[in-house]
């Protein structure tokens, strides 16, 4: 996974001037003895855009190899969010890649969703996977949900490095928004996004059950959102 991370960073750092920002000890690294776990957290920004997170996390027993990243952009421009999480065990790689259209209309999807939907049609193999009911409102023909076999774990970095690939040039393009009413739609979803990681999202349930119910949220409030 760090492979993964490292292509994605070193792609970021050559289309954006990233500037990592400092997060308070008790955030940015947790580990247990005996190697038993390790959480690593780390955020950047850059031009258009406000956030860029990392995490990483494993766990040796039960075997755990959890990486996520997400692109969450200045709400005055109009480009979308990617993000991506692929969480390793010993029987499977529960997977999710997305990028989320801060837009409805038709012209917006053409010109964002679009390139991404070719690309995830050349991932079809793998099987579906049961998508919780708060995320279906952010499901569209780019997104990936799944959860195959260890064996499937190159084509999903591959498709990440293709999402990726298709996105920096697009952020780095990115139209900033002049138009007040379409200003303040973006800015609705942007904040209905956050509202919806910080309320309706499990996974930091089962995080608290790992390191604790208040780090936990500390983590969603201050790094990943």
């Amino acid at each position: 996974m760090d492979d993964l991370f490292n292509h994605i960073i070193g792609q970021c750092s050559s289309a954006l001037q990233l500037a990592e920002v400092e997060l308070p000890p008790e955030l940015a690294r947790t580990k247990y003895p005996f190697n038993a776990l390790e959480l690593v957290c780390r955020n950047w920004r850059a031009e258009r855009l406000r956030k860029v997170y990392c995490m990483r996390m494993k766990v040796r027993v039960p075997q755990l190899d959890i990486i996520g990243m997400a692109f969450h952009t200045e709400r005055c421009f109009d480009a979308p969010i990617f993000m991506f999480d692929l969480s390793c065990t010993k029987k499977k790689i529960i997977t999710y890649i997305n990028v989320l259209a801060v837009s409805d209309d038709a012209a917006y999807y053409e010109k964002y969703m679009r390139p991404f939907e070719q690309v995830a049609q050349r991932y079809t193999r793998f099987p579906p996977f049961k998508m919780p009911e708060w995320m279906q409102v952010y499901r569209t023909g780019c997104t990936i949900y799944t959860d195959p076999a260890p064996g499937f774990l190159d084509e999903l970095k591959a498709c990440v490095k293709e999402y990726a690939g298709l996105y920096l040039p697009m952020l780095t393009a990115a139209e900033k928004i002049n138009d007040p009413q379409r200003l303040e739609a973006v800015e609705r979803f942007h904040a209905r996004f956050v509202n919806d990681l910080l309320t309706k999202d499990r996974s930091q349930i089962m995080l608290g059950k790992v390191i604790g119910k208040e780090k936990a949220g500390r983590l969603f409030r201050e790094v990943l959102t």
